[in-house]
């Protein structure tokens, strides 16, 4: 009798255990993110603060602490734009002569909230400070100059899907910043082709777009989850 208690006891562990691993395994599938849109916004959903702007200046105040002062261009959450903004981070995430930011670097921040002591760091680690990069001229008679654009491909390296080539054909997406975002969000290829909500194709290389176009976006998602700034 105690030998098919032990076993029905067991069979009931195992079986436990089976539905815990296969609902882990369902969660890891349901969660995993097929662009970097999908991963851009995940950052955003667990971000305190979220803001484009440029380092001013970095210091070490005092023992354990580095401070990096930024200009806010385009606040979303958590701060002002026009004012600054200090970040203030554990100097062991700078030890070994590691230099995380510099100062005139432009990025699109993505930070937790700060703790009890003022100290915070980007989301998904330096994965949440992506940079913002200048256009190059359009054409060297016109002197026409493309918008600063946030690079995204930062970000691809948390996405696990293969590599598009522009040989394919070009995705259309709808309108409005979240178009602009979504054809960013394609695979790198070797001459990749973005397609705008215009429907016209850009020369640009894909997992890029207009610091308007995402920080319009990061507005909307933090509006759906937090309501009214």
């Amino acid at each position: 009798m105690s030998r098919l208690v032990r076993m029905s006891f067991g069979l009931r562990i195992v079986a436990v255990a089976g539905v815990l691993a296969a609902g882990v395994a369902c969660g890891q599938t349901a969660s995993a993110p097929e662009t970097v849109v999908d991963v851009l916004h995940d950052f955003s959903d667990r971000a305190a603060v979220i803001f484009a702007g440029q380092v001013l200046a970095v210091r070490r105040p005092g023992t354990g602490v580095v401070e990096v002062e930024f200009r806010v261009d385009e606040a979303v959450r958590g701060c002002s734009a026009g004012m600054p903004y200090v970040l203030r981070e554990w100097d062991g995430l700078w030890a070994g002569g590691v230099q995380r930011y510099r100062v005139g670097q432009r990025l699109l921040m993505l930070l937790h909230a700060p703790s009890a002591a003022g100290m915070s760091s980007p989301v998904g680690g330096l994965d949440g400070a992506i940079p913002i990069r200048q256009g190059s001229a359009v054409t060297e008679s016109a002197g026409a100059v493309q918008p600063p654009y946030v690079d995204l491909r930062w970000l691809g390296a948390r996405v696990p899907r293969a590599v598009v080539y522009a040989a394919q054909p070009a995705k259309r997406v709808g309108g409005g910043a979240r178009a602009e975002v979504a054809a960013a969000g394609g695979s790198v290829g070797v001459a990749p082709i973005v397609v705008t909500g215009s429907g016209e194709q850009s020369s640009v290389p894909s997992q890029q777009a207009s610091v308007d176009a995402v920080v319009g976006m990061l507005m909307g998602w933090q509006r759906a989850q937090h309501g009214a700034p």
